[in-house]
């Protein structure tokens, strides 16, 4: 289990890999590369969570595996750790070319409690070096999509496009441009479970295809062979994670390259 010396966590998989706070957040500045990069590009500058608007704070981290983490935390500071009645487990997984957290709050108290639990969003799209060097400039277009399962973080410039996909898995949950919310009851002694995934994470040209024409396995050049490019998201939570619920998010895409696939709900 990791101390709270180091000021950075990072879980990575092939070319996709998350830097991030202790806590978990991603809130890439000049002053802190954090992100959600994928082959070179980042695809989140921000993820961050909050209960009721106030940030957690960190207890511990666990590096399951390299590609797997998980954050305990609580709301409150000082000795407010003490009279914690929440808590509160972030489980962070990163496919190549996918990514997934699991949200679980643990209500402690007798009685019910209701929140709002936030997961803040964004992307600027900005290449490691623009990264390293703490310059983001770029001369394209940002665009938010709200649709009705899923919120689209965009940048096109020309016939070029890159997209992130987040979709929300949990009951009570809101989309807006600039985050996804969960307000649950939980009861007392209770828990409750959701989860923000991005299994959509584009670059290329030109603009995307609708979801429905997207294939829904993994295919090769060769019939019988094994798939070709990079891992299959699904395969690495099958075959690597206990959570059943990544397993069944988590899917393959197109021909020639395994990529994760749109949700079909949930």
């Amino acid at each position: 289990m990791r101390g709270l010396t180091a000021t950075t966590v990072s879980v990575l998989e092939g070319n996709t890999f998350v830097v991030s706070a202790r806590n978990g957040d991603v809130d890439g500045s000049p002053s802190e590369p954090h992100g959600l990069f994928h082959r070179d590009t980042r695809f989140l500058s921000r993820l961050r969570l909050t209960i009721d608007g106030k940030t957690l704070q960190p207890l511990s981290t666990d590096d399951l595996q390299y590609f797997d983490a998980q954050f305990f935390l609580v709301p409150g500071t000082g000795s407010a750790y003490t009279d914690a009645t929440l808590s509160v487990r972030r489980r962070r997984l990163v496919g190549d070319g996918g990514f997934y957290e699991e949200l679980e709050v643990m209500n402690h108290g007798a009685e019910p409690v209701q929140m709002a639990i936030r997961v803040e969003v964004d992307a600027d799209f900005a290449d490691l070096f623009e990264v390293k060097d703490a310059k983001v400039v770029k001369q394209g277009s940002p665009y938010r999509k709200v649709e009705s399962d899923r919120l689209v973080l965009g940048y096109r410039r020309g016939s070029f496009v890159r997209e992130t996909w987040l979709r929300p898995h949990g009951v009570g949950h809101g989309i807006d441009e600039s985050s996804i919310t969960f307000t649950p009851e939980i009861p007392g002694h209770g828990m409750w479970q959701g989860a923000v995934a991005a299994p959509e994470m584009w670059r290329g040209r030109p603009a995307l295809p609708p979801p429905g024409r997207r294939s829904t396995s993994c295919k090769s050049s060769r019939r019988g062979s094994r798939p070709t490019g990079t891992r299959c998201v699904s395969s690495i939570c099958a075959a690597r994670s206990t959570s059943p619920r990544c397993a069944s998010i988590l899917s393959t895409g197109r021909s020639g390259r395994c990529r994760p696939q749109a949700f079909r709900g949930s």
